[in-house]
């Protein structure tokens, strides 16, 4: 049997077998690195590259692809875009820009992230659903070039994957976090019907965009977050019936995509985990260990035979405030529980944030090279 590739052990991974080596994540839109954390990476290695922007409003980078490579990085990634009629309209003087959905966003002076000051829906009426400029998920802009760019990295070897907003984050992006809780008890007929309207906007974007790069990507994950750090935003009756319905509805286009779904949700959320399953996640992300309830050897145990899991390298406190040595030390910890029998995709608990030393980001993988004998 020859060497595999990059894909066979991510694919071996996330279907409960055990490849060569844990595979290895970094680069993602929820596992890259700050832009002020990768310069500083970037100079402690003597490169003087240029810094991409990857993400805007959470002020991430891209990374270079011979930073990929150096960390034997498996997995590389492809995004549907905005559509050709959106209209950003940035004010640099107040540092805002509004967001496909109609939403402002505002990075504080000094802050490296924008928030979401102003919501397009914070008005609680039917018909705001009926007369707000939705996105369009036909237009073919969303795409465009997506194919060939899949086509290129899964030519190469690689595990192709995709990272995109679900609908509750989408819900409380248009009405506000605390007017879309509320929705659920006080309007819960206008949260379903907003739920209804976003999540099928989701899922035809995602049915055009397998139309596209379909069987060129093997994985996508869907952002959810439904964890604080020491419990959940919600009960999982809950969850049940406000939000895994209709995250279900994007799950069931990626699936029908021929790739497998990703769930991607910090926080302490391990009491949830069954109803995720229930709704058919193949894969839990990002594993925010340093939350209440977290624990690694715990989640293998308990559902380690119906999903896999997809980070936990703590980037909240171990990479930023961590020695070397710990950083190391926790890696090989989390490569030696949650590889056991497969199932697990290595890499930091969610993206590396500004003010991390580069020491530990390289502590990181080469602990990963050690525990795999490279």
């Amino acid at each position: 049997m020859g060497a595999l590739t990059s894909r066979d052990r991510v694919l071996a991974a996330f279907n409960h077998q055990t490849p060569d080596r844990a595979p290895r994540d970094l680069g993602s839109k929820g596992s890259s690195l700050a832009l002020g954390a990768y310069a500083d990476f970037l100079k402690h290695l003597g490169l003087d590259w240029k810094v991409e922007v990857l993400d805007k409003r959470l002020g991430l980078a891209v990374i270079h692809e011979e930073i990929l490579q150096k960390f034997k990085i498996d997995t590389r990634y492809v995004y549907m875009g905005a559509g050709s009629q959106w209209d950003p309209r940035p004010d640099p003087a107040e540092d805002t820009f509004f967001d496909e959905w109609g939403g402002l966003l505002k990075r504080p002076r000094g802050g490296f992230y924008y928030d979401h000051v102003q919501s397009a829906l914070s008005g609680a009426d039917l018909a705001d659903l009926k007369n707000h400029p939705w996105p369009d998920p036909d237009d073919p802009a969303r795409f465009k070039g997506l194919k060939e760019k899949a086509k290129a990295y899964y030519d190469q070897g690689f595990a192709v994957g995709s990272y995109m907003k679900g609908c509750a984050e989408t819900v409380w992006i248009m009405r506000g976090m605390e007017n879309a809780y509320k929705d659920m008890i006080a309007r819960p007929d206008y949260y379903q019907a907003l739920s209804e309207k976003i999540s099928s906007l989701l899922a035809r974007m995602v049915a055009n965009f397998f139309s596209e790069v379909r069987p060129y990507v093997q994985f996508c994950c869907v952002t959810c977050d439904l964890g604080t750090q020491i419990s959940t935003i919600v009960s999982p009756d809950f969850a049940r019936k406000f939000i895994l319905p209709h995250e279900k509805k994007i799950h069931d286009q990626i699936r029908q995509g021929g790739a497998k779904v990703a769930h991607h949700s910090c926080g302490a959320i391990f009491k949830l985990i069954p109803a995720l399953i229930e709704i058919g996640v193949d894969i839990l992300n990002p594993v925010q260990t340093a939350a209440r309830g977290m624990d690694p050897a715990e989640l293998k145990r308990a559902y380690g035979r119906d999903i896999c899991f997809w980070g936990g390298v703590d980037a909240q406190k171990l990479l930023p405030e961590g020695r070397p040595e710990e950083v190391a030390l926790e890696a090989e910890k989390l490569l030696n529980i949650l590889n056991d029998q497969g199932g697990y995709l290595f890499g930091p608990s969610h993206d590396i944030q500004i003010f991390t030393p580069p020491a530990n980001v390289v502590a990181m993988f080469e602990a990963a090279d050690r525990v795999s004998g490279l």
